[in-house]
């Protein structure tokens, strides 16, 4: 095993950061609102050029993970630090996943383009906390605020993180 540092998503997520039941339809329209979570500290046209981006890696290789989960991702040189939003569907969202079911549960995981490791420990942590518990998404879903998302994922972390 290597002692790699563990990260933990909750130190990356602010609850500004969390939608709570999206009500997007599909894939490309969940992209769309958790990017623009962000236009308070990217602006319109930097959101506009990540979503974009983000969307057609989608169409190349999916990022729905399956559990339940996708992790849309990219590193822009559009953003100068790693950024993560999380989001929650009630209904689940078709995702293209490796399962080929919905997706219920979201991290879009964002990072300057030439920081490969922070990008890839995010991921990996997301997929850590995921791991094969294929009830996740729905204790996440059970959350009706971004407050008690980060409850659920620090409770996950102290689980699952050694």
């Amino acid at each position: 095993m290597h002692n790699t540092t563990r990260i933990r998503l909750s130190e990356h997520i602010s609850e500004e950061h969390i939608i709570i039941h999206s009500s997007s339809e599909n894939a490309e329209a969940i992209v769309r609102e958790m990017v623009h979570v962000l236009l308070n500290e990217l602006g319109q046209d930097i959101c506009e050029d990540i979503a974009d981006a983000i969307i057609a890696k989608e169409k190349v290789r999916t990022t729905g993970i399956g559990y339940g989960v996708a992790v849309p991702h990219t590193r822009s040189s559009l953003v100068k630090q790693l950024y993560c939003v999380a989001a929650t569907s009630k209904k689940g969202i078709e995702f293209n996943t490796m399962d080929k079911k919905p997706a219920y549960l979201f991290f879009l995981v964002i990072s300057p383009e030439f920081t490969v490791g922070p990008h890839l420990n995010m991921i990996s942590a997301i997929s850590l906390l995921i791991g094969k518990n294929s009830e996740i998404n729905a204790e996440f879903n059970e959350a009706a605020s971004p407050s008690e998302f980060m409850e659920i994922l620090k409770d996950k972390e102290e689980t699952y993180i050694e």
